[in-house]
């Protein structure tokens, strides 16, 4: 069957079928963009993480060597005690 202008219905659906996939590879092709530009987010975060971390070993070791008490240094940086020590122990290892 062909359309009023002459254009037959198969022609028809191969533009159809044409435009759907243009649609989908358009909107993947976003997808990715917005994939990579929040893995790019994520590895910026994690190393801001491991900045703060490392700036927050320092600020423990300073204040254990100020005799701040430990029960005063886990509540304030927000750590368990157990994990305090073990912070500790690894700090006082790696400087000797």
């Amino acid at each position: 069957m062909t359309q009023p202008d002459g254009t037959p219905d198969e022609v028809l659906q191969l533009r159809s079928a044409r435009a759907k996939l243009e649609r989908i590879k358009t909107e993947l092709k976003e997808a990715r963009e917005e994939q990579a530009r929040i893995e790019d987010k994520v590895n910026d975060l994690l190393a801001q993480q491991r900045e703060a971390r490392e700036e927050r070993k320092d600020a423990v070791l300073a204040a254990d060597a100020a005799k701040i008490p430990r029960l005063t240094i886990s509540k304030e940086v927000g750590m368990q005690r157990s994990n305090v020590y073990k912070l500790l122990e690894d700090g006082s290892a790696s400087d000797s």
